[in-house]
């Protein structure tokens, strides 16, 4: 058996992405690839894979192409699986705004809250939809106290990300009172997050990772249970529903329209532009940021 280090993504962002990987330890499928997978803590991947203290990790296209532009493009770390097909950025909006398309956030007031790169994504998801840029607020308080007070009009986040996976039951708390909120999601099509490898992995394991990943997601969706408790032995602080509300709001990014994990050079080269444009990051070749011969 060949053991390798396999870091997810941090708890403080529980994505539904996460939990394919543990469906797949639960059902013994990186074994059957004779691979045997330790889960490590979350760090900065891409680094983190770069310096060996792992071989794999869950990240975003962001993350890479910032490492890249750190490392001028010598970073020995690529994507070899995209499980985000479509950027999940949202605009988390109140119901009584009136606001329901991406058209009606022209001009909006977004908070730039703690993780300022989701207000950067979701400005340029916004121009890349042609729609008139957003005003970024600072918010160093809540984020429901500013949608609640109105000083914003508009809370950019991902999709199955943390804050809007709480704010499911559509009420958020605002000086003792609830409010409705909806999410708008803008949906460009290009990658957003997936699965990234040392360059110093062979390509049989990079694929045999794979396989046991896409898998993953069809038992993960087919039978929820085992990679929800194998992810709970992992972060025992997150509560059970977080992690079902997660990956019901992640699903239909990974499925859409091809087998999860699957890339295409095309959406690569759109999601470099994109992400670079949106980040004010260098842009890199392509075989730069994923391993072609995937």
């Amino acid at each position: 058996m060949k053991r390798l280090r396999f870091m997810t993504w941090c708890p403080r962002s529980v994505s539904g992405m996460h939990l394919p990987a543990f469906a797949a330890s639960e059902a013994g499928l990186f074994a059957e690839q004779g691979l045997d997978v330790e889960y490590v803590p979350a760090a900065n991947a891409p680094e983190a894979i770069a310096a060996g203290d792992a071989d794999f990790a869950l990240t975003s296209a962001v993350h890479v192409l910032a490492a890249q532009t750190r490392a001028g493009g010598r970073l020995p770390v690529r994507f070899v699986a995209a499980f985000h097909r479509r950027n999940p950025i949202v605009g988390v909006v109140r119901t009584d705004s009136g606001r329901r398309t991406p058209g009606d956030l022209a001009g909006a007031r977004a908070a730039r809250w703690s993780i300022p790169w989701f207000a950067r994504e979701y400005a340029g998801a916004l121009d890349r939809l042609g729609v008139a840029p957003p005003v970024l607020i600072d918010t160093p308080g809540g984020l429901d106290e500013a949608l609640g007070s109105g000083a914003v009009d508009a809370l950019p986040m991902w999709m199955d990300d943390t804050a809007p996976a709480e704010a499911l039951g559509m009420r958020l708390h605002h000086c003792g009172e609830t409010f409705a909120v909806r999410t708008i999601a803008l949906d460009i099509p290009v990658y957003s997050t997936g699965l990234i490898a040392g360059d110093r992995v062979p390509l049989d394991v990079v694929r045999g990772v794979q396989h046991a990943l896409a898998r993953g997601h069809e038992l993960q969706r087919e039978q929820p249970e085992p990679g929800l408790a194998g992810f709970q032995r992992c972060f025992p602080a997150v509560p059970q529903e977080h992690a079902r509300i997660s990956w019901a709001l992640y699903e239909p990014y990974a499925f859409d329209g091809a087998t999860p994990g699957r890339m295409t050079a095309d959406r690569w080269r759109d999601t470099i532009a994109y992400t670079a444009k949106a980040h004010g990051l260098l842009t890199f070749p392509e075989d730069r940021v994923y391993r072609p011969e995937l």
